[in-house]
Parts: C-alpha cells; structure tokens; sequence
C-alpha cells in the first residue's frame, strides 16, 4: 500500500470516528427540512406540574448515544418570578421551552403561561454527560399554531448559544424559519445554553431536536496519530533507503 493511500485511510478514520456516532435527538413529533424527529421520553426532577400540556420540572433527563446522559434544565433572571421549569411540550411542530413563576406555600406557582422561551431573562441549558460536536438545531416559533411554520421564525431573527459557560454567540434562524438550522462550524463542548438574541430582533420559540456527534476521548486521538506518525516516518525510511 502506497503511502498517500495511507494517509488517506487515517485520514477518514479520524473524521469517521466523530461522524460514525452522530445523533440526532427530538424534542417533539415532525417531519421539517428532511429531519424527522420523535418526541425522546424523558425522566422527571421533581413532580410534572403541567401534565396538560406536556412535561414541566425541575430538570429532565434522557439517555443518549452520541453524549450519554443528558439533563436538560432552565434559569430565569432577576424578576418576581425567578423559578423557571424546564418544559416539554406534548403537541407535534413545539419542543423544549421554559416555564418560570415563584414558590407559594403551597409549592411552586406558575407565572408565565407562555410554555416556548419567551423572555430575554430566560435560558435553556443542555448537559451533556461526554463531550459532543453540535451540528444542526431544529425550531419552532411559539405561536406556531395560528401562523405559517417557516415564517414566523426567519433570518432577522436570532438566539444565542453559550458554550460550556462561555460568552454567548449570536446565531441566525435562517431562511427556513429554522427548520433546521446548520451550523458552518459545530460546537465543541458539554453544555449548551440558549437563549434570546441581542442584535438581532429576538422572537420566542422551542428547541425542537439537535443533531449531535461523539467527540473521541483524548487516547483515541493519540492513538490514531501515533499511526500517522508511523506511516510517515515508515515513509521517509524508504525514500532514504
């Protein structure tokens, strides 16, 4: 086998040791921009206190392939309602919103009965258990059932995406009313927070489904590029022979 054939082989083996376990994870029932999702069933923090509507609580866990356990959770800012419920709604073309109130004696009150992410104050974090690469979003916009999917969402719209606690990114819904949106660059980390956009005119809506990717552990890596060495310095041995 030439070397250039070599180099080739280790080559695919590094990009196809990300891509072999990509996933894609729905957070409602759809068929948009040929991504089909299925509603994934999460385990519950805390008590459901919108069995009408879907799924609120504390947090909502649900196993993955691609990133292992992943917990998905909301904040609220400084208001009179700083409670916030992460929210899975029950009904196709929604998904993952937030849902925020305050603690009566009673227990928790809900303050906002918009269930999408609909304030500025309120985010939307993803905990991966492993570290994942983010490929592609799927969304929809909260008043979803009297207005056109794909126009109420578009590329004036925005949301952000801060990585691993880092400064938020800005990012566009795109031209089709975020149905999905790809990103040019996949996001490297293990926890992924969203929330409104500051330059662009924000709008409020639901995350729908990711699509996700293993990222190798460090010794796959130094494995895969001990073979490379390998096969250039095995190279250059034959070229001095």
């Amino acid at each position: 086998m030439n070397t250039a054939l070599r180099l080739a082989l280790v080559a695919a083996a590094l990009a196809g040791a990300t891509a072999a376990h990509a996933e894609t994870i729905g957070f409602t029932k759809t068929t948009v921009g040929g991504v089909s999702l299925t509603a994934a069933t999460g385990t519950i923090t805390g008590s459901n206190l919108c069995a009408s509507s879907g799924t609120c609580a504390q947090a909502i866990t649900y196993n993955t392939t691609a990133g292992g356990k992943l917990t998905v959770t909301a904040a609220d800012g400084a208001d009179f309602d700083t409670l916030a419920y992460v929210h899975q709604s029950n009904l196709n073309n929604a998904g993952l919103g937030v849902v925020t109130g305050y603690m009566k004696p009673t227990g928790f009150h809900i303050a906002d009965l918009n269930y999408s992410l609909s304030q500025p104050k309120e985010t939307l974090t993803l905990s991966f258990q492993n570290t994942v690469s983010l490929s592609q979003l799927v969304f929809f916009p909260d008043d979803r059932l009297t207005l056109s999917l794909t126009k109420e969402l578009d590329s004036f719209d925005g949301f952000t995406i801060s990585v691993d606690g880092k400064a938020a990114v800005e990012y566009s819904f795109g031209n089709n009313g975020g149905q999905p949106v790809t990103l040019s660059t996949p996001l490297v980390g293990k926890t992924f927070t969203f929330g409104y956009a500051v330059k662009k005119s924000s709008e409020d809506y639901y995350l729908a489904g990711i699509t996700v990717a293993a990222v190798p552990e460090a010794s796959t890596w130094a494995m895969m590029g001990l073979g490379l060495v390998g096969i250039v310095a095995a190279a250059r041995r034959r070229q001095r022979a």
